[in-house]
């Protein structure tokens, strides 16, 4: 696979950015998701919620370990050179406490359901095994481990978007313009 598929030395490769976005869009579902479980009163409605939340959770660790992989073959651009070395390993810590929050918020998820002694399934008909055994003390553990890494997550993510925009407004550089799929700058 070739341009514009992989990525370049100025700009992310179309694979990349497709699971950035999609799993970007889906991490935003996934909020919009958690609220309207907590503002719902129907049982039937809330668990039909709770089951499209655990699905797409599952489908975000799938996509971010299959993000994670791709990234092994198919390094990313450099940083522009003007960034001192402090913004660069701000910029490298950053990107790898995404991929780390975005693997460990499923994996807790999962715990949570476990230790509540509800499986998780993908899609309706796939299930998945209980990764933690079913008891109260545990499901209070990893359902304020899944809220802290959630929210945590909120944090840092909004300040990777608002050092992007940083870059594209006040830098003048390429750093946001090369993470989308309209900009192909060869």
């Amino acid at each position: 696979m070739r341009a514009p598929f992989r990525n370049t030395e100025r700009a992310y490769g179309l694979v990349s950015q497709g699971f950035h976005w999609l799993i970007v869009v889906l991490i935003i579902v996934q909020f919009i998701w958690a609220w309207r479980i907590d503002e719902i009163d129907g049982l039937r409605d809330r668990l039909e919620l709770v089951t499209q939340h655990k699905t797409i959770g599952m489908t975000i660790l799938f996509l971010a370990l299959l993000r994670l992989f791709w990234r092994l073959f198919n390094r990313p651009p450099p940083l522009p050179a003007h960034m001192s070395r402090w913004e660069q390993n701000a910029a490298h810590a950053g990107h790898w406490l995404l991929y780390g929050l975005i693997i460990a918020i499923p994996l807790s998820g999962w715990a949570y359901s476990s230790a509540a002694g509800y499986g998780d399934y993908w899609w309706g008909p796939i299930d998945f095994p209980s990764i933690v055994a079913k008891g109260e003390e545990l499901e209070e553990l990893f359902e304020s481990t899944h809220e802290w890494l959630t929210d945590t997550l909120a944090i840092v993510a909004i300040g990777h978007a608002l050092a992007a925009l940083h870059h594209h407004f006040w830098r003048k550089d390429d750093v946001l313009k090369r993470m989308l799929p309209i900009w192909r700058k060869e």
